[in-house]
């Protein structure tokens, strides 16, 4: 297995980096665990302090987008890449869905209850209060998934053998796949001349 993408798409302390981990651990080949937050964390603080609401909204929409490039360009260079992302408009998976390789990516939802996330950002000092419940309603809102986990019901090792499993028999055609034709074809129609 070489030149992998396992795309971990989930809000905020549902254990998203907890799976990241157990599958490097567990895979034979090496696989780098890309977090969006790490991006975020380049940001100087001071700036999230002082600048204005859409002003922070516009450089995050662009680091996001950069962070997909950096995403395609590790895969270019044959990375194996365990994404963690928090994928919280449209836009930014229409995005990786255009800059990613469809037949390389497992896209996978990682689910956990509300009351569940809250109390797990309740017991972690570096989220803010309240991320996970905004997050909660858009994060999988229409998503086609390859596979979906609930860390709820099972522990990080068990996520991880079920996406282990899923890339040994991965579906054909992935979501990324699919998400790519349905595109195509939503584009066709609209360059279809009207009668």
């Amino acid at each position: 297995m070489t030149n992998t993408i396992i795309f971990l798409s989930g809000t905020s302390c549902s254990g998203k980096s907890s799976i990241a981990r157990r599958l490097q651990k567990l895979l034979a080949a090496p696989f780098l665990h890309v977090e969006v937050d790490t991006f975020l964390k380049m940001v100087p603080e001071e700036f999230w302090k002082t600048a204005s609401q859409d002003a922070q909204w516009q450089f995050l929409a662009t680091l996001v987008s950069g962070f997909h490039r950096a995403l395609a360009a590790l895969s270019g260079a044959g990375c194996n890449l365990v994404v963690d992302h928090v994928l919280l408009e449209p836009a930014w998976l229409r995005e990786c869905v255009d800059v990613l390789p469809a037949d390389k990516v497992l896209f996978v939802g990682v689910h956990c209850s509300l009351d569940e996330l809250e109390r797990r950002e309740r017991a972690r000092e570096d989220r803010g209060a309240g991320s996970a419940r905004s997050q909660f309603d858009r994060v999988h809102a229409a998503r086609v998934y390859d596979l979906e986990v609930d860390t709820q019901a099972l522990s990080p090792d068990g996520c991880a053998a079920k996406i282990i499993a899923c890339l040994e028999n991965p579906p054909s055609p992935r979501a990324f796949a699919r998400m790519q034709t349905s595109k195509q074809r939503s584009s066709a129609q609209l360059r279809e001349p009207r009668a």
